[in-house]
């Protein structure tokens, strides 16, 4: 199956989720949100954990989560850290020990682990604020168009007027 064909696919089996659009909107911004955020290894358990608590579409939160997949990781890590580091350091790089001692490495450890979550967390908003507004909108502008479709019935063009005749 070829990429394209496997992305039209996904994104049909999206459109087609039958769940409230406010859920639907919400489980994206957490797969989102969770995505950004640097915890690689925890991403599917915690959306598919938290999906359910808030009452919100896992379906939706798994597909959020894949924009931080493996090509993408190395970016997003890097501006975590930036911001983090921009945030809480004023910008200022760590500084390596003099001396490498178990406490001083834990303590630059600590120190860049938390500059990269801090900046994970400010970095993943944004995006999944909008993720939310894109996603509720698409829903609600597909579903709009599905009702309008009559089974069985061809559209007539906007531009038709009906032919001439005698009126009943």
């Amino acid at each position: 199956m070829s990429f394209k064909r496997t992305l039209r696919y996904h994104w049909l089996k999206f459109l087609r989720l039958q769940d409230n659009p406010r859920k639907l909107a919400a489980g994206m911004a957490l797969g989102v949100f969770i995505g950004i955020t640097p915890t690689v290894p925890f991403h599917t358990v915690a959306a598919l954990t938290l999906a359910p608590l808030l009452r919100i579409s896992p379906v939706t939160a798994f597909l959020g989560i894949q924009i931080g997949n493996p090509l993408l990781i190395p970016a997003i890590y890097l501006a975590s850290y930036k911001i983090g580091q921009y945030l809480l350091y004023n910008g200022a790089p760590l500084a390596f020990p003099e001396n490498y001692t178990y406490r001083e490495l834990l303590h630059l450890l600590w120190q860049g682990g938390l500059a990269l979550q801090v900046g994970g967390l400010v970095l993943a908003l944004p995006p999944a604020i909008i993720s939310y507004f894109l996603t509720l909108w698409v829903v609600a502008r597909f579903r709009r168009r599905k009702a309008q479709r009559v089974p069985g019935v061809i559209p007539l063009p906007q531009n038709h007027t009906p032919p001439p005749g005698p009126e009943a």
